[in-house]
């Protein structure tokens, strides 16, 4: 029963950071490789709000590795998780930004987004 409990609160959580208003850009995601679309991807929400980039995934995904490049320029902004939930703080300056990342299944993605 704990661990009920336990999972529960832990999708509630995961649940609580997918916006459901209009103040977010949702990125659309691009497999990096040529291995068919893993269930995994299907369980993923990815989006930028108020100088952050999110990327939650679902309960199977344990570690989550990511870079948001600034494309004018390629800056980069990185930071990783050992969760299935990843926050990376970047700028808020117009241009065009890529989202790379890779999951603990060895998957790979990509996507772009717009400020």
């Amino acid at each position: 029963m704990t661990l009920l409990i336990v999972l529960s609160i832990i999708n509630s959580s995961v649940l609580a950071f997918i916006p459901d208003g209009d103040d977010y850009s949702e990125i659309v995601l691009t497999s990096s490789g040529n291995s068919p679309r893993p269930r995994s991807v299907d369980q993923l929400h990815c989006f930028y709000q108020d100088g952050y980039v999110y990327i939650v995934g679902g309960s199977d995904i344990t570690f989550i590795n990511g870079t948001v490049t600034r494309r004018s320029d390629n800056m980069q902004w990185s930071d990783s998780s050992n969760s299935n939930m990843l926050q990376i703080a970047v700028p808020s300056d117009a241009g065009i930004y890529r989202l790379t990342f890779t999951l603990s299944d060895g998957s790979s993605y990509y996507g772009d987004y717009v400020l």
